[in-house]
């Protein structure tokens, strides 16, 4: 039970610090001279923080294949906000919407779930 609620706590956290990052980003956007075509790399930004959390605390938690876990659950962070995204718009997960700058964040969170193994508690 220890796990499923650390992992459910480690999510909600990446959720929440994701829908923050977001708001600044649109706040940056919406208050500078910044274009905003660059809405996306804000969005892209915001998902490798929240990865690279992810992995750590996961790794951490694990002590262990922290390559994998970081993979694992920052891959189902972001199916996750796909998944929150599309509810939101009343669509659904299309191949279109996969590209493949979301490897970026994927390998922060493996990144982050190496560091988080090898942390010391």
């Amino acid at each position: 039970m220890d796990k499923i609620m650390r992992i459910c706590k480690g999510y909600f956290f990446s959720l929440i610090g994701f829908g923050l990052f977001t708001l600044v980003g649109a706040l940056v956007l919406k208050f500078t001279p910044f274009p905003e075509s660059w809405s996306f790399f804000y969005l892209l930004a915001a998902m490798i923080i929240v990865c690279l959390f992810i992995g750590l605390y996961m790794g951490a938690f694990f002590q262990r294949a922290g390559l994998l876990t970081g993979l694992a659950f920052s891959t189902v962070l972001m199916l996750l906000i796909l998944l929150i995204v599309s509810a939101c718009f009343t669509t659904f997960i299309k191949l279109s919407m996969l590209t493949p700058a979301y490897l970026i964040p994927i390998g922060a969170g493996a990144l982050g779930g190496i560091l988080g193994a090898n942390m010391k508690k």
